[in-house]
Parts: structure tokens; C-alpha cells; sequence
């Protein structure tokens, strides 16, 4: 548990101005995504002295990227809490952690932003000293508190469900208060890198990966439609066994002096500056995918099980994304599967066709697919490209007559939260419907208009309350009888989710307004429960009106076609 000492960042011409401290408790994907997301901070705000809390085991072998962005890092070496516990019993373990505190005293923190949502970070955040907290803590009745409505936006919609339409860099930047400049859209050239494709076919869980037997026919089709390059096979230690039943595939065995195997043998350092030299990086979602970005490395992931592309995909002008169109897809990590379809409904053929055209330094888009690629293999993926809108990574859809319900919700979401909580407009054009996603988002618009019922309700059981505290004889009896309909609304709201679980990030995000509201009295907590009401009234509507929008050009579009069909006949 010690600070690291290499001071990162150039000599600032003035003192710095205030003091923020990112507690980032994750693993190496969130803390390489926090990192990029501080390293706009840096060029916006050189002023400001930011340090970085994170666990021992992800920072340290991360230093090399962490101290360009961080004055200062202190480790938490959680292993050693828990180890003391097992063997010295709770005091040590108290002992050590005091210690850290110890050290994080000395530093006077003007701004302490938890990314990390997790009921631990939150004890931590909430033990930390600093004149404002960002994120989620506990108060001294022991009671989780989120303030800021973009930590409640994360609370509620990345840790419920799958609509979250942000990457999670553009999250923790909106978290900080970052506002990042519209980035410049460039050409990918090349030409000074090395013939090497550098593959992680391993990930975290094994429903987030293929098996070692699709990963061979991907390699072994790469290396034959490529036949000036090589590839390189990258990984942890744990993961060696696993790269060797790839490597060792008698289908592989003449392309052999073509496949360096580097699987545990690369320092997170090394890597990064092979990352670098490489034209392109295939794999499932994991670190090595961030990595690629940070060196502006053409990426194409394959996003299988619990994997959220909208949220992981590596952040750069150069990502690719192929995910199936699985309906249970992404799951929940606890999920029982026992068959992984989502593994099987990704051909590896189209994998290696985009590899092809990625190492040619070809783009992929909607018209290379039509032209290249079976629409047998494409009829069960969703396949993604990043770009940039009001400089927030988006992920552009190359297969558009097959958007489904869920893409659908969360381009409409993306406006609507850019809007509310932004007050900034999203310029996204109206997805083309079929008749399943039509179908959801007429009931959809038949929960919006319940919901909207239910917050006008609200306000007016709220206001009752205020009028009647405000009443020179107030009445504790009508008092208690308004907030039992304020808390019958509030179950009736979550009786919507059931019939509309697109509905679910504004239930969960209200619900967890209304959990967080402001105020030490009666009166103060009943004016921030109707402005809660309010603000739910004002983002149903905004929702219901892009949907009725959607729908009516979905209808404009069939008029329009009926049409020349028949003026054809």
C-alpha cells in the first residue's frame, strides 16, 4: 500500500488549483478507460493535480501508462488486507488499512470522484477525506448516497441492463465534468508498421471467448489469405495451456513459422509497444483491446456472453466490433448457460474476410458487406464501427436493415439523456423499424403514457404535502395519508417494467432519484420529491416523442414504397 513515486506529469507553469483524486477499485480494462478518459482532463485542465487510487495487483504493472496522466498513484494492496485477516486476525488487517488512510490524509483533496461501483469503493470513498465526493459513499446513517446524475445514470442503467448506449470512457468522462471537443475524423495509413496481426483469443470468463478449436480456423484462413504476414498470439500466464492448444493444432502445423506464440512471456509494457508496430489487433473483449487504442491500433472485436459492446469497445477512430444477434445476448455474468449460442451464432468466416480487408488497409462498411460477405453469416451478427458525435464515441451500425429492439432503445436514450442531463441534442438519424420493433415501441409508448400518468401524480401528491406543511394547523394524519399514494406510485412504476422492460432505465434511474433526494426536513425532501416527479415527467415525454417521431417516419417510409409499388403496376 504505497504511493508510487515517479511524479508523471511535465512541471506546470502555475501551482496547481485544486486537488481530485479518481478511486478507481477495478480491474485493467477500467483503470486503462479511466486513464484515457484523464488524459482529455489533462489537455483541458493542466492546472489541477489528479491522483489515482487504485489495487496494487491492476496499477503496478500499468505504471508505465499511469504516470503520464497522474501526479501521483497510491496502491491499495487489497491482497494483503485480506491475507492479514486469514492469519493475524481482523486488527491487522484494520491496521493496514488505517495505515493507507494514513497516507491519504496527508494529501488535501478537493474532489474525490468514485468510478468504481462497487459496495466496497463505496465504504473506501466514504472513508476518505475531501471537500466534495462525485459518485456513490455512504453517510453516517450508513446509507449509499449518489449525488451527481450521471454516477445515478450508471447506478441504474449499466448496472441493470444492457440499454446503456455510452462507452464506459465517455461515462467516467461526463462523471468528471469532462466536455470533450468534436473529434476530427482521420485516414488510416499505416504504411511505417510491420506485417503482424496481433490476436488475444482468451478473455476473463470462458462465456466471453471461443474455443480454442474456432480460433485455429480463424488463424489458419488468416494466414493463408494473408501470405506476407504473421501473428502473434498474446496472453497472460494463467493463459499459456490455452495458447498452446491453439498453436499446437496439427491443422497449424505448416504455419508454424508463421505464428509467434508470446502468451505470458510480454510485460503489459512490451506489449503495448508491439501493440504499436502491428496493423491490426483481433480479439475478445479484454485489456489487450484498450491497449490497441491508446496506440491507435485498428481493432476488431468479437463480443461474446455478458460482453456489452456499446460500453467496451476499444476507444479509438479505429474500432470494429462483431457481436451476435443472439436474443439472450449479453447476458448477466450469472446467467446459467449451458450451450453458449451466442459462440456459434458469429462465423469465423466473417472474421476472417474483415481481417483480410482491415490488413489491406481497406475500411469495412456497409456496402464492402453486402458485396463480400454471405448474408447467410451476416443474418445472425450485429456488426459495429466506431465514430464520434459531440465528441462521445458512438458505435455506427453496418448491417441496418436488421436493427433490433434494443439497438433502437439506445439511440433513443442517448438523445434523451445527452438532453437532460447534458442539455446537449444528439444528431441521430430515425432506425428503420420492422414489425417485431415496431410492434415494442408502440408498447413502449402505451408504458410512457402510464408513466407519465404516474409522475403527474406525483407531483400533485407532493404538492399536497407542501400545502398542507405550509397550512397554519397542518394535519400528520393527510401527511402520512399523501405519502402512501407517493409510495403506491412508486410500485406502480415498477409494475410497468414488467410489460415494458425496454421502460427499465428510466423506472431504475427515477427510482434511484428518488432514493438519493436532497434535503434534511419534511418540506426540503417533498420540494426535491417533486422536482424528482417532474424531471421523470420531462424525460417520458422526450422519450415518447421520439418514439411516436420514429414510428411515423417507419409509416411515411411503407406509404412512400406502397406507392411506387404501385405505380409500377
Amino acid at each position: 500500500m504505497k504511493a508510487s513515486n515517479k511524479e508523471s506529469t511535465p512541471p506546470q507553469t502555475e501551482q496547481p488549483t485544486a486537488t481530485l483524486c479518481i478511486l478507481q477499485m477495478t480491474r485493467f480494462g477500467d483503470i486503462i478507460q479511466t486513464a484515457q478518459a484523464i488524459e482529455e482532463l489533462r489537455t483541458t485542465h493542466p492546472q489541477y493535480r489528479i491522483i489515482l487510487i487504485a489495487r496494487t495487483q491492476f496499477a503496478k504493472p500499468l505504471d508505465f501508462l499511469l504516470r503520464k496522466n497522474f501526479d501521483k498513484v497510491y496502491h491499495l494492496d487489497t491482497k494483503k488486507i485480506f491475507n492479514n485477516s486469514e492469519i493475524n486476525g481482523i486488527k491487522n488487517s484494520l491496521d493496514c488499512l488505517n495505515q493507507f488512510l494514513g497516507e491519504i490524509s496527508n494529501e488535501k483533496i478537493d474532489v474525490l470522484i468514485n468510478l468504481s461501483f462497487s459496495k466496497s469503493s463505496s465504504y473506501l470513498s466514504s472513508l476518505i477525506k475531501s471537500q466534495h465526493k462525485i459518485g456513490t459513499f455512504f453517510d453516517l446513517n450508513n446509507k449509499i448516497q449518489i449525488n451527481d446524475k450521471w454516477s445515478q445514470l450508471v447506478y441504474s442503467t449499466v448496472m441493470r441492463g444492457s440499454l446503456n448506449p455510452y462507452s464506459m470512457v465517455d461515462i467516467f468522462k461526463n462523471i468528471i465534468g469532462i466536455k470533450s471537443p468534436e473529434k476530427k475524423s482521420v485516414s488510416r495509413i499505416m504504411t511505417a508498421r510491420n506485417n503482424t496481426i496481433i490476436m488475444h483469443p482468451f478473455a476473463s470468463q470462458e462465456r466471453k471467448a471461443w474455443r480454442a478449436e474456432k480460433w485455429v480456423e480463424v488463424i489458419y484462413r488468416t494466414l493463408k489469405d494473408n501470405e506476407n504476414f504473421t501473428i502473434q498470439i498474446v496472453g497472460a500466464k494463467n493463459e499459456i495451456l490455452k495458447s498452446q492448444l491453439i498453436t499446437e493444432n496439427p491443422l497449424l502445423k505448416t504455419l508454424g513459422n508463421r505464428i509467434q506464440n508470446l502468451t505470458g512471456k510480454t510485460t503489459l509494457a512490451e506489449l503495448t509497444m508491439e501493440l504499436k508496430k502491428a496493423k491490426l489487433f483481433v480479439g475478445h473483449d479484454s485489456m489487450v483491446g484498450h491497449l490497441a487504442a491508446l496506440s491507435e491500433t485498428t481493432t476488431l472485436t468479437i463480443s461474446l456472453g455478458s460482453v456489452r459492446p456499446h460500453e467496451t469497445t476499444p476507444y479509438h477512430s479505429f474500432a470494429y466490433n462483431i457481436s451476435p444477434r443472439t436474443k439472450c445476448f449479453p447476458c448477466f455474468p450469472n446467467d446459467a448457460c449451458s450451450f453458449n449460442q451466442c459462440h456459434h451464432d458469429i462465423p469465423y468466416q466473417i472474421v476472417t474476410s474483415s481481417i483480410k480487408q482491415l490488413v489491406d488497409q481497406k475500411e469495412i462498411n456497409s456496402e464492402w458487406l453486402k458485396l463480400s460477405v454471405s448474408s447467410f453469416h451476416l443474418s445472425s451478427v450485429n456488426f459495429y464501427r466506431s465514430g464520434f458525435h459531440n465528441g462521445q464515441m458512438i458505435l455506427e451500425r453496418l448491417i441496418d436493415n436488421q436493427i433490433d429492439t434494443q439497438d433502437i432503445f439506445r439511440n433513443l436514450y442517448r438523445i434523451t439523456w445527452s438532453f437532460i442531463i447534458n442539455n446537449s441534442e444528439e444528431k441521430i438519424p430515425y432506425p428503420k423499424l420492422n414489425n417485431l420493433t415496431h410492434k415494442d415501441l408502440l408498447d413502449a409508448m402505451t408504458g410512457l403514457q402510464h408513466l407519465f400518468e404516474l409522475s403527474e401524480f406525483g407531483k400533485k401528491y407532493s404538492r399536497y404535502i407542501l400545502e398542507e406543511t405550509s397550512s397554519e394547523t397542518p394535519s400528520i394524519a393527510r401527511i402520512k395519508e399523501y405519502s402512501k399514494k407517493i409510495d403506491e406510485i412508486d410500485n406502480l412504476q415498477a409494475m410497468v417494467q414488467r410489460t415494458s422492460p425496454g421502460l427499465a432505465p428510466i423506472i431504475d434511474y427515477f427510482a434511484v432519484r428518488k432514493a438519493n433526494l436532497f434535503g434534511d426536513n419534511i418540506v426540503k425532501l417533498t420540494e426535491s420529491s417533486y422536482y424528482a416527479f417532474e424531471e421523470c415527467a420531462h424525460l417520458v415525454s422526450i422519450l415518447f416523442e421520439l418514439i411516436e417521431n420514429t414510428i411515423s417516419e417507419h409509416k411515411n417510409g411503407s406509404n412512400k414504397a406502397t406507392t411506387r409499388s404501385d405505380a409500377n403496376k
